[in-house]
């Protein structure tokens, strides 16, 4: 029969060497962690929606949280880290929004159409939509360009209607990040060639970082009462 002492024997043989050293701990095998399984990561549209998410179940996750807005256009939630050294990602938000393809030409009639539904109204949206209508109501449009402004000649038929010039760069804001909060403004240079327009962006990239702000200081304002939550930019 066999005994307990003789099976002991056998798993201490088996099972893994450690080694102790002066250089430290060796063992003859890897050990892997089971992990504990985490929640689904539930993907929301808005700030708003994300706040209420927060405040419903927030006592269901190691606290504090971390609210931090990674982008224009994202906010990851995370959870304290946990005993196995994991941390929960139980939120995140993307902004829905159609964007516009900037540094790309496009017909005359399509930029203003863009403009409209793409663009926050500012003075100079109004100032290009008006420009561009000008143009495309007619029949002939020559640009003159000396390099740092151009400006259009309209024609209808044998008539000259006039010369108009055009502004080398135009404050606007397109829609580029959460619809919630103030969308951040950004200089653009607009061109015309062959009965098409383009804007081409001229800030460096300076509005992200606005936008960032703007998301954060929306979520604080959505999750002031809100005790074990931090916001993070």
């Amino acid at each position: 029969m066999i005994n307990k002492e003789f099976i002991e024997k056998i798993e201490d043989m088996t099972g893994p060497k450690v080694i102790e050293t002066v250089q430290g701990t060796f063992s003859d095998e890897h050990l892997y962690r089971v992990e504990n399984k985490l929640a689904d990561t539930i993907v929301l549209s808005s700030l708003s929606g994300l706040a209420e998410m927060i405040k419903q179940e927030m006592s269901e996750y190691n606290l504090p949280l971390f609210v931090r807005a990674t982008s224009a256009e994202r906010v990851h939630v995370f959870g304290a880290i946990r005993d196995d050294m994991q941390r929960e990602r139980p939120f995140t938000a993307e902004a829905k929004f159609i964007g516009f393809d900037f540094n790309e030409y496009i017909s005359i009639e399509n930029m203003i159409i863009c403009l409209k539904s793409r663009f926050a109204p500012t003075e100079d949206r109004d100032y290009l939509v008006q420009l561009l209508g000008n143009i495309t109501d007619q029949q002939s449009v020559q640009t003159k360009d000396d390099g740092i402004t151009q400006s259009a000649t309209v024609k209808s038929g044998i008539q000259l209607i006039g010369e108009q010039r055009i502004k080398p760069i135009v404050t606007l804001k397109p829609y580029r990040t959460f619809l919630e909060v103030e969308q951040p403004e950004s200089d653009f240079l607009i061109r015309l060639k062959d009965g098409r327009a383009a804007l081409f962006e001229a800030d460096g990239g300076a509005w992200e970082r606005e936008a960032v702000k703007n998301v954060a200081d929306k979520l604080r304002e959505l999750l002031e009462d809100v005790p074990n939550v931090h916001i993070i930019e």
